[in-house]
């Protein structure tokens, strides 16, 4: 018995190669754009470049990654990256699951907030950082006020309270990131059949069992990956934190992004902020493969 050649066999080269040699060059050059930064930082890492001391970079080993771990400083920046990635994304889904459930509804409300969640994601951060700054300014932050009859604030802002700032500052980046997952979570819940619910509804099953048999098990793999892309977003936060604290007060809220910062543009050591980049990555690599290997195991 024969078959038929295939058709890409059939057709002459120059005619199968075109698609790749027209898509060639946006490959290289998103390749170029996503690599080429990568090796120059991991290449710098090895560098010995104080540039009060060398004015260009020279060879110096591993000795970045000695005095990274040996700064007890950037351990501090660590714990709180991750208290700071960890909250972030804990904020984002407490925020997106309710309201998605909400918009889930076919209702013209829903609709129209459906757009409108989208304003703090849209949101640049020099003007969601600068805002946010005057809503809790001690003079004229209409929040400020709020804190106080709480007793969470005295005569000073509460960013000034060192164990406070960070706090809030993990509220305000995850309910930037929110809408995001709102979106996500929408998408998902929408593909779930009606069927199932009319089913357990049939069987006597409650509102809140049709959430934790259905719901929650149809969304729980959007909620893992929409949540691992913005924990590495977190991760790697500086803005914010920055535009609203500067690192502080009493480095409270500094956390790895800030360290880099200040690496250079303080220290002058930009071969130390490439070292801790580096590091950076392979640990934010590490947490991904473990987390997608979980999920392909759930």
């Amino acid at each position: 018995m024969t078959f038929p050649a295939s058709e890409s066999l059939r057709r002459p080269f120059g005619e199968v190669a075109l698609p790749y040699a027209l898509v060639m060059p946006a490959v290289l050059v998103a390749l170029a754009i996503a690599v080429l930064p990568l090796l120059y930082a991991l290449w710098l890492s090895f560098q010995d470049w104080y540039l009060l001391r060398n004015p260009q970079p020279v060879w110096g080993g591993l000795v970045n990654f000695q005095a990274l771990f040996a700064d007890a400083a950037l351990w501090r920046a660590f714990g709180r990256t991750w208290i700071w990635t960890l909250g972030t994304v804990a904020v984002e889904v407490a925020l997106a699951l309710p309201l998605a459930l909400l918009l889930n509804r076919d209702t013209p409300i829903a609709r129209m907030a459906s757009a409108l969640i989208l304003l703090p994601w849209v949101m640049p951060f020099v003007v969601l950082g600068y805002g946010w700054r005057f809503l809790l300014d001690s003079e004229a932050g209409p929040l400020h006020p709020v804190f106080q009859y709480l007793g969470l604030a005295g005569n000073s802002s509460i960013l000034n309270d060192p164990t406070m700032a960070l706090v809030i500052i993990i509220f305000i980046s995850g309910w930037k990131g929110m809408p995001f997952m709102v979106l996500a979570l929408l998408a998902a819940l929408k593909s779930i059949p009606s069927e199932l619910y009319e089913a357990a509804a049939m069987d006597g099953a409650g509102p809140v069992q049709r959430f934790t048999s259905i719901t929650l098990p149809s969304i729980q793999n959007t909620m893992l990956i929409i949540g691992l892309v913005l924990g590495i977003l977190a991760f790697y936060s500086f803005d914010l934190p920055w535009i609203m604290t500067r690192g502080g007060p009493q480095d409270a809220t500094t956390i790895l992004g800030i360290s880099m910062f200040k690496a250079v543009f303080t220290d002058l050591r930009p071969a130390y902020a490439a070292a801790i980049s580096v590091v950076m990555l392979a640990i934010l690599a590490v947490v991904s493969f473990l987390s997608l290997q979980l999920r392909r195991r759930n």
